[in-house]
């Protein structure tokens, strides 16, 4: 496509999408800076961005309205499971729409976990070239459902592949939760802290999570999550970090050795 021919495609687009926009309220959640700046030059009338779950949940969003949240499923607060979860407890499932904009090599079992909570959209990233982006845009502002081709492809495929025994275990948002905070390597202790939970309970809740995923320990319950998509890779990322060497004591160690040299 030419640049002349593409700007013209992308300002009818943009003009489809003011005219679509009554009563909606755009926000964009991405750790990305690049996708959040091209959403901002590409979208206009977006007042809204953030660049983790926390934050998105602290903007001062409209009481009315519907809202369209385009967001990645990169955040280091659990992703777009955590962020679609409590943007709808806070706003209202009714008044909520998800466009997720994932990676084209995402790994399939995350795939599935994400379209197990059933978004309006998801495309890839890497396709979001040409209009494509203000094209998905434009068909969920309608009330319209959004699904990369390819990304589609591999569902369709994934999907004909699970056995009834392999229809995903339904974990809460604290179990998941929990389960992330075991692949950052937190102690009970830190858990139940972050909880606000007993040790009693935390143990509770521990066994509860091994009966549903038939885990026998936090090894295996980091595989079994991995394996399912509750958990990726980048979960992990912050245990497998070598700690941090503690400073060496430069004054005390340092002035003996000088005092030995002194009197010899």
């Amino acid at each position: 496509m030419q640049p002349e021919d593409l700007r013209c495609q992308i300002q009818t687009l943009q003009q489809t999408i003011e005219r679509l926009l009554e009563g909606w309220t755009l926000v964009v959640c991405s750790s990305h800076q690049r996708f959040v700046d091209t959403a901002a030059l590409l979208l206009p009338a977006l007042q809204f961005t953030s660049h983790s779950t926390a934050e998105c949940l602290a903007l001062a969003l409209p009481s009315n309205g519907q809202l369209l949240v385009l967001c990645d499923d990169d955040g280091a607060d659990g992703g777009a499971v955590e962020l679609i979860t409590l943007m709808r407890e806070r706003h209202g499932d009714e008044r909520c729409r998800f466009l997720l904009c994932l990676d084209a090599e995402i790994a399939a079992s995350r795939l599935v976990h994400l379209w197990r909570l059933r978004p309006d959209g998801i495309s890839c990233r890497e396709h979001c070239g040409s209009g494509r982006l203000l094209q998905c845009v434009a068909v969920l502002l309608r009330n319209g459902r959004y699904e990369d081709p390819d990304l589609s492809d591999r569902l369709r495929q994934l999907f004909a592949d699970v056995t009834p025994d392999g229809e995903g275990v339904g974990l809460t948002l604290r179990e998941e939760r929990l389960m992330r905070m075991v692949a950052c390597g937190r102690t009970s202790r830190q858990i139940g802290s972050q909880f606000d939970l007993r040790a009693d309970s935390v143990r509770k809740l521990f066994c509860e999570l091994y009966k549903k995923t038939g885990a026998t320990g936090r090894g295996a319950l980091m595989v079994w999550g991995l394996e399912h998509g509750v958990l990726k890779q980048q979960d992990l990322a912050c245990q497998l970090r070598p700690p941090r060497k503690p400073a060496r004591a430069s004054g005390a160690g340092g002035s003996k050795r000088r005092n030995r040299a002194t009197h010899r």
